[in-house]
């Protein structure tokens, strides 16, 4: 665990930075004043999104595991989703927290063969569910979206296009029996080929291993068109709640000047935008985009307190949640297997 404690630090290490440059400069009894005038019941419905996040994403996994033979209680998904969430948030590119997910799962006595299938599964399944949305926003609001700056235009519609890239990427390896083939063919071949990686089988069989992964996951959703169809709402249901939050901030400042799908519209393009950055969380970038957004949206007076708002419900509140209750999960875990074990 000590190179995701050096992440921690990291992360910790560039949240202080971005909020340094963020907030130089400003006036900060305009932030406080503004803050303190929001409508606590909009910030109450706030808080809802942010639970149904958290709700819709536990009940994915209860789904998909149930699917596989485990009984598994909201009490072990809410752990799984928090550990997540978490380890997600401090790792670059989000790459930390599957892994982390997985091992708990093992832990709960889940083979490692379903866990694996499980995160393949939920990736792609979660790509497709923001493609989607965001090709939808794109469609009927594609002049006002994209009226913001350059920067923003050109991030978004690169986070937009990798995120198409890695579903066909995912989708060949998933259905195509010879893609995969081909592919595991030429990572062999550098891998044989580079002098300075080391342990060069274990690389290789890993990389076998997952080719199978792909394989199973493919014969699940083939023979199981009910589950992808129900998986594919929930995660729809998870993302639509989270873009929420987003319109439910905008309205506790007193806004109306803005529709719903509009405001959600401008979030689907800073998480397209944020998901392009390998920065843990989307740090910087994130906070970035909001800001360029936010004065549109909300004004130049109100664009740093909405940011700073909408990021502590949706983000920064999810993972000191994540942090506390995995630490907790995890300890309870350990007791209750010392118990078993006397």
């Amino acid at each position: 665990m000590k190179k995701y404690f050096l992440s921690a630090i990291l992360f910790i290490a560039l949240v202080i930075l971005t909020y340094i440059f963020v907030l130089k400069g400003c006036d900060f009894n305009l932030i406080i004043t503004s803050i303190k005038n929001t409508n606590s019941f909009f910030l109450f419905l706030t808080f809802l999104c942010v639970f149904g996040y958290v709700f819709f994403g536990s009940l994915f996994l209860k789904r998909i595991l149930a699917y596989f033979g485990y009984k598994v209680s909201f009490y072990h998904t809410f752990g799984y989703i928090f550990t997540e969430i978490y380890f997600s948030a401090i790792t670059p590119s989000n790459m930390g927290g599957q892994p982390v997910q997985m091992l708990e799962m093992k832990k709960d006595k889940i083979n490692y063969e379903s866990s694996s299938v499980l995160v393949l599964f939920n990736t792609m399944m979660n790509r497709i569910v923001l493609i989607l949305i965001a090709t939808i926003f794109f469609l009927f609001f594609n002049k006002k979206i994209f009226n913001i700056n350059s920067f923003y235009n050109w991030v978004v519609i690169l986070g937009y296009i990798t995120t198409i890239l890695v579903i066909l990427l995912f989708a060949s390896l998933i259905y195509s029996k010879k893609i995969a083939n081909l592919l595991l063919k030429i990572c062999k071949f550098i891998i044989n080929h580079l002098k300075f990686i080391k342990n060069k089988e274990k690389i290789i069989n890993k990389l076998e291993e997952s080719i199978k992964e792909y394989h199973l996951c493919s014969k699940i959703t083939k023979e199981n068109p009910k589950l992808v169809i129900e998986s594919f709402l929930i995660l729809l249901m998870q993302r639509i709640s989270l873009l929420l939050a987003s319109f439910m901030v905008y309205k506790a400042f007193g806004l109306n000047e803005y529709s719903l799908l509009l405001v959600m519209a401008y979030q689907v393009c800073v998480t397209l935008g944020s998901d392009l950055m390998p920065t843990p969380g989307g740090v910087m970038i994130n906070e970035g985009l909001l800001l360029a957004v936010n004065n549109m949206l909300y004004g130049n007076d109100l664009a740093l307190s909405g940011m700073l708002l909408l990021r502590s419900f949706n983000f920064y509140f999810l993972v000191i949640i994540s942090a506390l209750l995995y630490f907790v999960f995890h300890y309870l875990k350990r007791k209750e297997a010392t118990f078993f074990a006397d």
